[in-house]
């Protein structure tokens, strides 16, 4: 992999580089660990681009050091909620501990606040536009950028049986009611209307 970064950056001067990677930081010694520590070495100048959510369980100092040194521009972690038990629910990716850690490390690395983009899941099955606006407080409170992304129904997953029950879309016999641009789970406790108003609040 290095030699293919080196080749883009040296040979056509490919300045911008993505990671579509969830998995980007599993097992860090073994993989993004050595990986860094080579574009560092060799004094590669590139950007570097993480648009997916980061696991924030593996970003210790080392990590946070290296993303920075190696001029890692776009950081987008994936916290999705604030509350435990959707965490739990969720597949228990992430803890509020485990987050609050990583954006110590990240800010102690040199990156500022409005660089640490963190991912807050909205219209979850059953989820009230609160426990988002408790995520959205959360985040800002520990010092990074809450940034809104929309729940889309995945048949097979854990969640898809309870977003099957709640949403008023046929999302069992439809796929294009999983398109999250509908909104599918929403309700009464969280409406589109709701939804909209969020996102412009964030613009502010």
């Amino acid at each position: 992999m290095i030699e293919e970064i080196e080749y883009w950056a040296t040979h056509y001067e490919v300045k911008n580089m993505a990671f579509y990677d969830d998995a980007l930081l599993v097992s860090p010694s073994e993989h993004i660990v050595p990986l860094l520590r080579e574009v560092k070495r060799r004094q590669i100048q590139c950007n570097f681009h993480t648009p997916n959510g980061l696991h924030v369980r593996e970003i210790n100092r080392e990590v946070a050091d290296l993303l920075y040194d190696c001029r890692f521009k776009t950081i987008r972690l994936g916290l999705e909620t604030s509350n435990e038990l959707t965490q739990i629910e969720t597949g228990a990716k992430v803890d509020n501990r485990s987050f609050e850690e990583a954006v110590r490390n990240l800010k102690r690395a040199g990156y500022l606040e409005k660089e640490i983009g963190v991912y807050i899941m909205a219209g979850l099955p059953g989820q009230r536009v609160g426990e988002v606006e408790e995520s959205i407080a959360y985040v800002k409170e520990r010092g990074a950028n809450p940034i809104l992304v929309e729940y889309s129904p995945v048949p097979s997953t854990s969640l898809f049986e309870k977003a099957r029950k709640t949403s008023e879309f046929d999302l069992e016999n439809e796929p294009l009611f999983h398109n999250n641009s509908i909104f599918p789970c929403q309700w009464e406790g969280f409406t589109l209307e709701d939804y909209k108003r969020l996102k412009e609040r964030l613009k502010q």
